[in-house]
């Protein structure tokens, strides 16, 4: 009969002297176990980058309401001080001597040569 191997259990006393990292079994794995590291450690570094930018996201978003109403509102004041009767009494506040055309306007058309 073949000689069975004795499985040797792991302690917690073992884990924290460091013996663990002394045992054939983890100098067997000592690859495997680093690109584990590897993995983790890029798997946390690309949470915070994406939890960061999530962050600026919604930074962003928040602007972005805060300008459309602003654009609105800018609009809106554009759209009334352009309306005729706000321009002629403008007009006549400022004291400029200007007045109205009672005719409409013309064409002006020029033959070309």
């Amino acid at each position: 009969m073949a000689e069975r191997k004795k499985k040797k259990k792991v302690t917690f006393r073992e884990v924290l002297n460091g013996k663990i990292f002394e045992s054939e079994w983890f100098l067997r794995n000592r690859i495997l176990m680093f690109m584990i590291f590897l993995m983790l450690l890029s798997n946390i570094s690309v949470r915070y980058k994406s939890e960061k930018v999530i962050r600026e996201m919604i930074a962003l978003e928040d602007s972005l309401i805060e300008l459309r109403s602003k654009s609105i509102s800018v609009a809106a004041d554009v759209m009334k001080l352009g309306r005729h009767s706000i321009i002629i009494d403008r007009i006549k506040k400022s004291g400029l001597d200007l007045e109205t055309s009672k005719e409409p306007p013309r064409k002006i058309y020029v033959e070309k040569e």
